[in-house]
């Protein structure tokens, strides 16, 4: 029996330093989680790396993103924009109790 084992990695952020420490683990990622307020510039943060230079960057492996944490218009705009298929947040909708459904 051969096994095929996915491995999601959560939390991805905007900054160098988390690309070279996953780099390495590319060929065995098949997901990469972000949350998408990694990704707001302001004065105080910096933005090495956008949602469009990871989607080029993890392609190569065919690993698929997940965007977590959408809750505006400009949001979804931009997951949009970038053809991410994955994405969660409260701009979808709220949790909801599915044990009552």
């Amino acid at each position: 029996m051969k096994f095929r084992i996915k491995i999601t990695i959560e939390n991805v952020d905007s900054s160098k330093k988390t690309y070279n420490l996953l780099q390495q683990y590319f060929p065995y990622i098949t997901y990469l989680k972000f949350n998408i307020h990694s990704f707001n510039k302001s004065a105080n943060h910096w933005i090495d790396i956008t949602l469009a230079q990871w989607q080029r960057r993890i392609a190569i492996f065919n690993i698929e993103m997940i965007v977590g944490k959408i809750e505006d218009i400009n949001q979804v705009a931009l997951v949009n924009q970038l053809n991410i298929p994955f994405r969660q947040g409260y701009a979808y909708g709220h949790p909801e109790n599915l044990k009552n459904k």
